[in-house]
C-alpha cells in the first residue's frame, strides 16, 4: 500500500518537536479528543501566569480586557468558519451536547416534527424527550429522498409549523461525510411544504476536527461543536453557532445571570438581554477556557496546518490502514477484519479519518472488542472501542434489531461495559481514528499488532478443550457429581490492596469478609481515590509483612520499612478518622492510619498525598458486586472473597509463552501476576472451570465465577515492569476469553472459627449436567 504525505519535512519536524510525549505510544483516538501539543500548553499557561483575567461581568479594568478577549475570540471562531458576525452568531456551551440541549428546550416547534438521521450522536436522541413528534430516517431513505423532488413528510396542520432536521456533517461511528448540500436541499426544495418552515441543525463536532466547515459556502441554521475535538483543550467548552436570520424560531424560557437588562425579586418579570448570546449564556461564562482557544489556533497557525491538509492528511493514513486491514487474510484464507463504513475509502469527499471494524478468527468466530483493546494497551496502542455513542450506527452495521439490543441488556450488557460478545455475536466495534499529529508509525505499528496478535499462520490447532463442561475426565459416575482430588499448594493474601502478597507458610483463619486482614487496607490519593497498580504500577514492591508478636502490620519498599497496628479504631487511634472511598462502585468507610505512614507513602511512592486507611469492619455494598440479597460485608476485594487459580493451568499457558520470553516469566512470577489467595494443583488444567463445590478438609465452597484478566497481569509483580505476556498468549489460546481462576464464595456462613492450612487435600465436584 502506498505511503502519501502531504506533509513537507520541515512541518512533520516541527509537530513532532510538540509532541515529544508520544514518543513509544500510538494515540488512534482523535475523534473522541484531540490532542493538544506541548507548546500550546506552554502559552496556556505563561498567557495566565502574565495576565490578570476576571468575571467579564465586573465592568472593571480587568473584566474589561477579559470581554474585549473574549469577543475577539468570537471573531475568530467565526473567521474559522469562513464567516462573520453579521451572519451569524457564536454561543459558547459546555461541549456540544449542551449545545444541542440549548437547541431542544428552546425550539419553537409550533407542532412541528424533529427529524433526526439514523447515524446520529446519543445527545441527538436525547433531544426527543423534549419534544412532541419526532421521526428517524434512515441514511438509505435520506439520500433517496434528498436526492428527489418528494417531501420529508405532508404538513399536519397547516398551521405554521417549524420541523427540525438534524444530522452529522460526519458519523463518528465509521466517518461517513453526509453531504452538506443536504442543508440547501432541505430548506429550499425537497422537503419544502407551504405550511412547514424547515431548519437544519448540523452537528458538525466530529467533522471539524479534520475538515474544513465553510459557513459561507453551506449555511445551516444551527451548527454544535467542541473545541477540545479540534485543538485537544480545553474540555468542557463548545459552541452553538446560529444563523442571524434563524434566531427568532429560538424561544429561551430560563435566564440565568448575566442574561437580562432587567429583573424583580417582587414580580415575574424579567427582560432577556438583545443580543442571542448574552441572553443564551447563563451565568459566568468559563471565560479562562474560552481565551485558551487562542493558543489553540496560533498552534496550528504555527504549524503551518488548515483544515484542508489536515482532512488529506488523516485520510491517507486512514486509506493505508484500511487497505492493508482488507487484504489481511488468515492461513486458511479467510478475512481476519470485517469492516464497517458507507464507502471504501474511494474519495475524501465521502470520508473521513476513522476507521471502524470487528475482527475474526480463523474459524469466523468473532474476536472481542475487550480483547482487542487490552491487546493494543499492551502495545501502547490507545483506541476506542464499544458503539461511541452513536446506537444507531451500532446497530446498522452490526446488523442488530431493537429487539437484538434488547436482548443484550437483558444479558448484562449496558453502554460502555467491556461486555463485548452475546451469544457469540458482537455488542460492539473498535474504532481507530487520527488527527494532524498522526503518523504512519503509528499505522505501521497498529498493523503490526493486528498481524502478530490476530492473525493466524498455521491450521494447527491443539485438541484441547477449554470451554466449561468439556474437561477430559470420568463422568460416567451414577452420582450427581464427579469427584477430583487436588492439593493446597499455597495460600496468599493481599493485606494493602494491590501491594505485594503475603504468603501463609502455616495455617490461616477464615472470615466472612475472607482470609484474616486480606485486603483489608488500602491506598487512596489526595482526592480520597483508591490507589491501585493502575495508577502506581510501583505499589506491587510494597512488601506487607504481619507480626501477630508486636499486633503489627509492617511495610517494607526496599530498605525502608514502617509499621501501623494491626487493629485500628476510631477509638483507639490517637489521629485516625473516618473516611470515604469506593472500590468497585461501593462505599468503602475506613479509619485513616495516621500522618506518618501518609508521609512514607508519599515519599517512597513520589505521590504527594497518598494515605493508608484501614477497613471498617461491615462496610456494605451497594452494587450488588456478589450479594443476592444487595447487602453483604465486603473486603476491598474486586469481586468476591476468594480467587483460586490450578497450577497444572499455569504450567500450561507456561508453556506456551514464547520461548523467547519464557526465561522472564518463570512459575513463581506468574502465580503472582494472578493475585490468587489458594493455588491448588489438580494436575489437569482448566478442571477448575468446571466445579461446582469445592472443599478444603472441613470448609466447603460454591464456584461464583471465572475471573476476567486485563492487562494488569502485565505486570511484574517483583519489580513493577510490564511486558505483553501472559496476557498475549493467554488471549491467542483461549480465542479471546480472558478468564482464567475461579471465585469462590463460602457455602456456610458461619465460618469465623476455621482454620485452613497448606498443604492439606482439595476435593472438587463436578456437576455431571454441567
Amino acid at each position: 500500500m502506498k505511503k502519501r504525505s502531504v506533509y513537507s519535512r520541515e512541518q512533520e519536524k516541527y509537530i513532532q518537536s510538540e509532541f515529544s510525549r508520544l514518543k513509544g505510544t500510538f494515540y488512534m483516538d482523535h475523534a473522541g479528543a484531540a490532542l493538544y501539543s506541548d507548546k500550546q500548553m506552554e502559552n496556556v499557561l505563561l498567557d495566565l501566569q502574565r495576565n490578570i483575567y476576571s468575571n467579564p461581568h465586573a465592568h472593571n479594568t480587568s473584566s474589561n480586557n477579559t470581554q474585549d478577549a473574549i469577543d475577539l475570540i468570537r471573531f475568530k471562531v467565526l473567521s474559522f468558519f469562513n464567516t462573520t458576525q453579521e451572519e451569524y452568531s457564536v454561543i459558547f456551551t459546555s461541549g456540544a451536547t449542551h449545545a444541542l440541549k440549548l437547541v431542544a428546550e428552546s425550539f419553537n416547534f409550533n407542532g412541528g416534527t424533529l427529524v433526526y438521521l439514523e447515524d446520529n450522536h446519543t445527545s441527538v436522541l436525547g433531544m426527543r424527550k423534549l419534544v412532541d413528534k419526532f421521526r428517524e430516517l434512515k441514511v438509505a431513505d435520506a439520500f433517496n429522498l434528498l436526492s428527489s423532488k418528494r417531501r420529508l413528510m405532508k404538513s399536519s396542520s397547516g398551521n405554521g409549523e417549524n420541523c427540525l432536521f438534524v444530522y452529522p456533517a460526519e458519523s463518528n461511528f465509521a466517518g461517513t461525510k453526509f453531504p452538506l448540500s443536504w442543508i440547501e436541499s432541505v430548506k429550499k426544495m425537497y422537503l419544502k411544504d407551504p405550511a412547514s418552515k424547515w431548519y437544519t441543525l448540523l452537528d458538525a463536532t466530529c467533522f471539524v476536527a479534520t475538515n474544513q466547515l465553510d459557513l459561507n459556502q453551506y449555511k445551516p441554521d444551527f451548527v454544535t461543536i467542541s473545541f477540545y475535538k479540534i485543538f485537544g483543550y480545553p474540555t468542557g467548552l463548545g459552541a452553538l453557532i446560529v444563523k442571524r436570520s434563524s434566531e427568532e424560531v429560538l424561544r429561551k424560557k430560563y435566564l440565568g445571570g448575566g442574561t437580562v437588562l432587567m429583573a424583580l425579586s417582587s414580580q415575574n418579570v424579567m427582560i432577556p438581554r438583545p443580543n442571542i448570546h448574552e441572553r443564551f449564556e447563563d451565568g459566568t461564562i468559563n471565560f479562562l477556557s474560552i481565551i485558551s482557544l487562542t493558543h489553540g489556533f496560533e498552534t496550528l497557525c504555527r504549524l503551518q496546518l488548515n483544515p484542508n491538509l489536515i482532512s488529506r492528511h488523516t485520510f491517507n493514513i486512514a486509506k493505508y490502514i484500511h487497505e492493508n486491514l482488507s487484504e489481511l487474510r488468515h492461513s486458511n484464507g479467510k478475512s481476519v477484519a470485517v469492516l464497517y463504513g458507507d464507502s471504501k475509502f474511494e474519495s475524501i469527499e465521502n470520508q473521513g479519518g476513522i476507521i471502524n471494524f470487528n475482527l475474526k478468527r480463523p474459524n469466523g468466530d468473532y474476536v472481542g472488542f475487550a480483547e482487542v483493546l487490552h491487546i493494543a494497551n499492551l502495545h501502547k496502542i490507545y483506541l476506542r472501542t464499544g458503539c461511541f455513542c452513536n446506537p444507531g450506527a451500532c446497530q446498522k452495521f452490526l446488523q442488530l434489531s431493537a429487539e437484538d439490543v434488547k436482548t443484550h441488556y437483558e444479558a448484562g450488557h449496558v453502554c460502555g461495559d467491556q461486555n463485548d460478545l452475546v451469544n457469540g455475536y458482537p455488542t460492539g466495534s473498535v474504532r481507530i481514528s487520527f488527527g494532524y499529529m498522526s503518523t504512519y508509525e503509528d499505522a505501521d505499528t497498529f498493523i503490526s499488532m493486528i498481524h502478530s496478535c490476530f492473525v493466524s499462520k498455521s491450521l494447527f490447532t491443539e485438541n484441547i478443550s477449554l470451554k466449561s463442561g468439556n474437561v477430559l475426565i470420568n463422568q460416567t459416575s451414577t452420582t450427581p457429581y464427579t469427584e477430583i482430588t487436588g492439593r493446597l499448594v499455597k495460600v496468599f493474601l493481599y493485606p494493602v490492596k494491590s501491594c505485594a502478597a503475603f504468603e501463609v507458610k502455616n495455617m490461616w483463619k477464615l472470615t466472612k469478609l475472607g482470609l484474616k486482614y486480606d485486603r483489608r487496607w488500602m491506598i487512596v490519593n489526595a482526592s480520597g481515590s483508591c490507589v491501585s497498580q493502575k495508577q502506581i504500577k510501583s505499589l506491587c514492591t510494597l512488601k506487607p509483612t504481619l507480626d501477630f508478636t508486636v499486633n503489627k502490620l509492617r511495610l517494607t519498599v526496599k530498605d525502608s520499612e514502617i509499621e501501623v497496628p494491626l487493629e485500628v479504631t476510631e477509638e483507639t487511634s490517637n489521629e485516625g478518622y473516618i473516611c470515604n472511598s469506593k472500590v468497585c462502585g461501593d462505599r468503602i468507610q475506613g479509619i485513616d492510619c495516621g500522618t506518618k505512614v501518609a508521609e512514607w507513602l508519599s515519599e517512597k511512592f513520589n505521590n504527594p498525598g497518598l494515605r493508608l486507611l484501614r477497613q471498617i469492619e461491615f462496610t456494605h455494598n451497594t452494587s450488588g458486586r456478589s450479594s443476592k440479597e444487595g447487602k453483604k460485608i465486603l473486603s476491598l476485594a474486586n469481586n468476591a472473597e476468594y480467587l483460586l487459580i490450578n497450577l497444572s493451568t499455569v504450567q500450561w499457558l507456561r508453556d506456551r509463552i514464547p520461548r523467547e520470553d519464557i526465561i522472564h516469566h518463570s512459575i513463581e512470577s506468574i502465580l503472582l501476576r494472578f493475585r490468587a489467595n489458594f493455588i491448588v494443583d489438580f494436575a489437569k488444567p482448566f478442571v477448575e472451570n468446571d466445579l461446582a463445590i469445592l472443599c478444603f478438609n472441613d470448609v466447603s465452597f460454591n464456584f461464583s465465577g471465572q475471573c476476567t484478566r486485563c492487562q494488569m497481569i502485565c505486570i511484574d509483580q517483583e519489580t513493577g515492569e510490564i511486558s505483553k505476556e501472559p496476557l498475549q498468549t493467554l488471549s491467542r489460546e483461549l480465542e479471546g476469553k480472558m478468564r482464567f481462576g475461579i471465585y469462590l464464595s463460602p457455602r456456610n456462613l458461619d465460618i469465623e472459627s476455621v482454620i485452613i492450612e497448606c498443604g492439606c487435600s482439595v476435593t472438587g465436584y463436578i456437576n455431571d449436567k454441567t
